[in-house]
């Protein structure tokens, strides 16, 4: 908040996912003196999203919070000391999803987004609405209107992000004149006019994580992730588009810190040849990065494995990023893989943490392994055409993708063909247990967690904590309509058909899984049982979707590396 004054979120990352995890939002002085913790408001306990905090020496700051209704988010200004809240947005223009203030802190800007359950025809799409007005007193104006699909555009999308030190113009991300990847544009609040191409990025969307300097009230750039780090793009003027400037940026950095007031920026630095981070200190335009001190000190970098990002053409031409891990001191020739898919799908495997699923990706590396993360097409953050593409593909062109991920890895001679396996969870777990299903002689083995087996299930079983107005109208369109596509949908469920599974299996679920409930993995085992093949089921109790419990943690990877070794030698 200031040089004094810390903000901070507590949730307990040992409960059940599922169960209610968020411990409060607290702020407290630096020397642990003045706390205050704003976990309710009017009875009610409250997830407290800071959407500004101040550029100066100020105690308050200003949160998002869906107090008044379940679909809509208010925003209040919050004293960090006496705890008096401001109530800001009291005239909304609706179910308003986002906020944007202006310099003054006006929330000028506001989304509105009608949700699942009012939507009257399922087949459409997420209809959202930007609405402005001038001054905190003048009426809300409808700008313009877009549609989307989890969050995704399904045609053109503009979206606004913050607005410029002059309180007009409007920094927007959008995909308008027929771009695929959404990039940054300004836009005239006053005239109405969309401006200049701000930049883009030929591989990934733009939509946020904008660097501003309140000391020299400019953009500076913005935060991107095309690779296995953030890059920085550092604006040089206006008009075209920076190249990303990495003359001064570790390679491999996580930037965590921006400077309120012309300071310096502090970043956490993993090198591409160790998990082990250093946080640092950096002020442009200098070269010197100032190092403060490094994380998990004990661990050896020596040891550590290279993750490098790379892409691969799918057997339809488009291009698939993927990260890919190699173990230390290996040839990097002829290895053992394990193809990790991330869940969603519609997500990505690598989302802004600086390790994102690397820790997973060392352990198996440090056991022999490469390691493929493959990011296949109805992923997000690619542009349009890659979530699109994967539309009702499930178990068929988006397996294609995570199949030729490895197989492009045996043509460049990095990969032993006879020594794949397949893992993952949730989605990720759908494919792991679909590679097996569908693709025997590739995969020498299986280990889905927490896993979808039955496609038809997941948009029908009234056990799941997935809202039913999401399963009548998105989910029927990114995976099927459980009647309409119901073929489709049984052949591409793999508990439906074991008829062909060649590869062992090491099947994972948590016993009180509300996402996907235990009876995906009740069934799959069952069929696979009756069927004569080589399975493993391990439920572990009191879990939910995923594993917390540091017992189940390790119990579950002793047996994940065991399950390696006697499949992949």
């Amino acid at each position: 908040m200031n040089d004094d004054r810390l903000c901070l979120r507590v949730a307990d990352g040992q409960e059940v996912t599922g169960r209610f995890r968020y411990r409060g939002f607290y702020c407290i002085d630096h020397d642990g003196k003045d706390i205050r913790d704003f976990n309710r408001m009017n009875g009610k306990i409250v997830f407290i999203d800071p959407v500004y905090l101040p550029e100066d020496n100020s105690v308050e700051f200003i949160a998002s919070i869906n107090l008044r209704t379940r679909y809509s988010e208010d925003l209040y200004r919050f004293n960090s000391i006496t705890g008096r809240t401001t109530h800001l947005t009291f005239d909304s223009p609706g179910e308003v999803g986002r906020w944007v203030l202006d310099r003054k802190q006006v929330p000028r800007l506001a989304v509105t987004s009608p949700q699942f359950d009012r939507r009257s025809d399922p087949d459409s799409f997420q209809k959202n609405v930007v609405w402005y007005r001038e001054t905190a007193a003048a009426p809300w104006e409808k700008l313009w209107e877009y549609e989307s699909l989890s969050g995704q555009p399904m045609g053109e999308m503009t979206t606004p992000i913050a607005f410029d030190y002059d309180n007009r113009t409007l920094y927007v991300a959008s995909n308008r004149g027929g771009r695929d990847k959404m990039a940054l544009f300004k836009y005239d609040t006053k005239t109405r006019e969309f401006g200049e191409l701000v930049f883009g990025h030929r591989m990934i969307d733009v939509r946020g994580g904008l660097i501003f300097s309140a000391a020299e009230k400019k953009l500076l750039g913005a935060f991107l992730q095309p690779r296995n780090a953030v890059d920085l793009l550092v604006r040089s003027g206006h008009g075209q588009a920076p190249a990303p400037d990495r003359r001064h940026v570790p390679e491999d950095g996580q930037w965590i810190g921006i400077p309120r007031n012309g300071g310096k920026m502090r970043s956490s630095t993993p090198t591409p040849t160790a998990i082990r981070g250093c946080t640092t200190c950096w002020t442009a335009p200098s070269p010197r990065i100032e190092p403060i001190g490094e994380d998990a000190q004990w661990l050896d970098p020596s040891l550590m494995a290279e993750r490098r990002f790379i892409t691969y053409k799918a057997r339809d031409g488009l291009e698939i990023p993927a990260w890919l891990t190699i173990p230390a001191g290996s040839s990097g020739r002829n290895l053992p893989l394990i193809v990790n898919v991330h869940g969603g799908p519609q997500s990505r495997g690598y989302s802004g943490v600086s390790w994102g699923r690397w820790p997973e990706a060392q352990f198996f590396a440090s056991r022999g392994y490469a390691v493929l993360e493959p990011e296949p097409r109805h992923s997000t953050g690619f542009g349009a055409k890659h979530f699109r593409s994967g539309l009702r593909k499930w178990g068929q062109s988006m397996q294609d993708d995570i199949n030729d991920g490895a197989l492009h890895l045996v043509k460049e001679g990095i990969v032993d063909r006879s020594r794949m396996c397949i893992h993952g969870g949730s989605y990720g777990g759908y494919a792991s247990a679909m590679g097996a299903v569908r693709d025997p002689d590739l995969w020498r083995c299986a280990s889905p967690f927490v896993a979808v087996t039955d496609l038809i299930l997941l948009l029908t079983a009234a056990e799941s904590d997935l809202p039913a107005e999401y399963l009548r109208t998105d989910a029927r369109k990114m995976i099927g309509d459980p009647d309409k596509d119901r073929a489709m949908l049984e052949k591409n469920s793999p508990a439906r058909d074991v008829s062909k599974v060649k590869a062992p299996i090491l099947l994972a679920m948590g016993s009180d899984d509300r996402r996907v409930p235990i009876v995906h993995g009740n069934r799959f085992n069952d069929a696979l049982v009756a069927a004569g093949k080589k399975v493993e089921y391990v439920v572990y109790p009191g879990e939910g979707h995923g594993f917390n419990k540091d017992a189940n943690v390790i119990d579950f990877y002793t047996r994940l590396e065991k399950f390696f070794a006697e499949n992949l030698k």
